[in-house]
C-alpha cells in the first residue's frame, strides 16, 4: 500500500506567514466539514486500490471510524499491510480516499488549510541529496512560510536536536539510514507543528536514535503537540501512548488506553521460591499454577488473586522462603497477536457461514 512519492511535510507556520489570519467562514453546505475538538476525526474512511491490468480490487481501508484528543500521543499499530500507511497519507493529501471523511485540527482534509499545523514523517521521506542537513531544513522550514532569518535559526536548532549538530556540512548522499531518519524527524517538528504524524519514526534507529525520538516525542506532549504515529515496535509504543489503536487488514479492531489493554483480564504473578522442600504440588493447583525450575530456585506462576493467596500461605507452611513476588501483565505484543488470531478466527468464520 506504500507508495514512494511522500516526503517530510512542513505546513506554513502561522507565527510567521500568518500573524492575524482571518477565521474561515463557512457556507451551511461547507459546515459539516469542520470538526472543532478531536486533533484528528475519521469517520467511515474508506480506500479501494484497483489493479491497473487486472482491475482487481483490494480494500485498504474498511469504513474506519477513529478520533485522535488533541495534546496525546496516540499509537496506530498494526501489521504490514493493515491499513497504517494508506491511513496516514489520506490524512496528510498524499492519498484520496474512495469514501469517508476526515479532519485534522478541526478542519477537513480535502482544506489545504488542514496541514498548516501538521508536521508529517512518512515511512520512506524523499530527500535532495545533494543539500547537507542544515541547507535542507532551511529549505523545509521556508516551505512552512518562515522567513529566512526564522528558517536558518530553527534549522539550526533542530538538526543539534536530533543530535547531529557535527555533520553540518555532510551532504545527504552520505547520510546513513538513521541520519536520514534523524533528519526527517527534524523536518517535521523545524515549523513548530500542532499535530505531529509519523510513519514508523524509529525505523532504521540504533537503540541511542530511539532514545532520542522518544524524548523528542515526549517533549511534544509536554508543549500540548498531538502526536500520532504507527510502529512496529511495540515496547516503545507501550511506552510511550497514552492511547493505542490496532488495525488488522484495513478494519478497527481495537481502541483503547495503554492501561485498560495490559490490564485486562486476570492478573498473573510470579512468585520465586528457594529452599521448597516439597516435591509435587497440590492437585488443585493444576489449572491455574505452573513451576519452572531454575538455577537454585523455583519460579510458580500463578493465575488470579485468590490462587495467589492461596500459593503463598502453603509455601509458608512448607517452610519455604519466598524470595519475589512480581506481578506480571501482558505486554502489546501479546495483546497485539491475540487481536489478530480473533480477527482471523472471525473471519473463517464468516466465511463458512456466507
Amino acid at each position: 500500500m506504500s507508495q514512494n512519492l511522500s516526503k517530510p511535510v512542513a505546513a506554513p507556520s502561522s507565527a510567521d506567514s500568518h500573524p492575524e489570519r482571518p477565521s474561515h467562514s463557512h457556507s451551511s453546505g461547507q459546515s459539516a466539514m469542520t470538526a472543532p475538538g478531536a486533533a484528528v476525526k475519521i469517520e467511515g474512511l474508506t480506500k479501494v486500490y484497483r489493479g491497473n491490468w487486472s482491475m482487481r480490487t483490494s480494500v485498504g481501508l474498511d469504513h474506519l471510524d477513529l478520533e485522535v484528543q488533541r495534546g496525546e500521543v496516540f499509537g496506530y499499530l498494526g501489521p504490514n499491510g493493515a491499513g497504517k500507511t494508506t491511513t496516514l497519507k489520506i490524512l496528510t493529501g498524499l492519498l484520496k480516499p474512495t469514501s469517508g471523511r476526515a479532519w485534522l485540527m478541526g478542519e477537513s482534509i480535502d482544506r489545504v488549510e488542514s496541514r498548516r499545523s501538521l508536521g508529517f514523517l512518512p515511512e520512506q521521506p524523499y530527500f535532495y541529496d545533494y543539500l547537507n542537513g542544515i541547507e535542507y531544513l532551511q529549505f523545509v522550514a521556508s516551505l512552512s512560510g518562515m522567513t529566512a532569518h526564522n528558517a536558518s535559526r530553527a534549522a539550526k536548532h533542530w538538526f543539534g536536536r536530533v543530535g547531529m549538530g557535527d555533520r553540518e556540512r555532510l551532504i545527504l548522499r552520505k547520510y546513513s539510514k538513521g541520519m536520514l531518519q534523524r533528519l526527517g524527524l527534524a523536518a517535521a517538528l523545524v515549523h513548530d507543528p500542532k499535530l505531529v504524524i509519523l510513519d514508523e519514526p524509529m525505523s532504521g534507529l540504533d537503540p541511542f536514535g530511539r532514545r532520542d525520538v522518544r524524548d523528542l516525542i515526549l517533549e511534544q506532549r509536554e508543549r500540548g503537540v498531538t502526536v500520532m504515529f504507527s510502529s512496529h515496535i511495540l515496547p516503545d509504543v507501550e511506552m510511550l501512548c497514552d492511547r493505542v489503536a490496532i488495525v488488522l487488514k484495513g478494519k478497527l479492531e481495537r481502541v483503547a488506553t495503554v492501561g485498560d489493554l495490559v490490564h485486562n483480564g486476570d492478573p498473573r504473578t510470579e512468585v520465586h521460591v528457594v529452599g521448597a522442600p516439597m516435591l509435587e504440588q497440590p492437585a488443585s493447583w493444576a489449572s491455574h499454577v505452573t513451576r519452572t525450575e531454575r538455577l537454585g530456585e523455583s519460579v510458580f506462576t500463578v493465575e488470579g488473586e485468590a490462587a495467589l493467596q492461596q500459593v503463598l500461605a502453603h509455601l509458608v507452611q512448607t517452610g519455604a522462603t519466598i524470595r519475589a513476588v512480581n506481578p506480571l501483565r501482558a505486554t502489546l505484543e501479546q495483546l497485539f497477536m491475540a487481536a489478530a488470531e480473533t480477527s482471523a478466527i472471525r473471519g473463517q468464520s464468516q466465511r463458512r457461514s456466507a
